[in-house]
């Protein structure tokens, strides 16, 4: 067990101490005069972490009423980044974000290809039906949506002749 009268007074230590034993109103201050002197007083890399790593253990058991931003407000915003909590929060936060990103490509994948192959589908029946499209009524089927694509494909089932796709292309773009 400690002496208390062994830990130097002021030492880094002795703030860790009354970090612990302080009002939460006075933990803001103490906890950033222990991040810039453990910066200053510190050279040892793995020290430095450890004492962070200690600051962040008390401030987490001591408030844990406190929301993560107001932890991270006690702390001096380059030290914020030293912490494991940031470190955690950040890396899960890649990992989320990857998994959202390949979620949405795959979703957009398979809509891009869905109206492909409507698209596809549409002109082989119109072709099919009419003979040779002109060039401007392949290139306005291009521009249409998965939506209007469809519609098309129900109005198709009632056309008599090319004039009836040109109508329905110009009244539908």
């Amino acid at each position: 067990m400690w002496d208390l009268d062994e830990i130097p007074s002021g030492s880094i230590g002795m703030g860790l101490i009354e970090l612990i034993i302080s009002q939460e109103n006075q933990a803001p201050e103490i906890v950033k005069n222990l991040m810039s002197r453990t910066e200053i007083e510190i050279s040892n890399d793995s020290e430095r972490e450890g004492i962070i790593d200690l600051l962040e253990t008390v401030l987490l058991s001591k408030f844990s009423q406190l929301s993560r931003q107001e932890i991270e407000a006690m702390f001096l915003v380059n030290d914020i980044q030293q912490t494991k909590v940031y470190q955690e929060a950040k890396l899960e936060g890649k990992l989320e974000g990857r998994q959202e990103g390949r979620q949405e490509g795959k979703q957009e994948g398979k809509q891009e290809g869905k109206q492909e192959g409507e698209k596809n589908l549409l002109l082989r029946q119109l072709s099919k039906r009419f003979g040779k499209l002109k060039y401007s009524q392949i290139q306005t089927i291009n521009k249409l949506t998965i939506e209007q694509l469809e519609d098309l494909g129900e109005a198709l089932l009632d056309f008599d002749n090319v004039n009836n796709l040109d109508e329905w292309l110009k009244s539908h773009t």
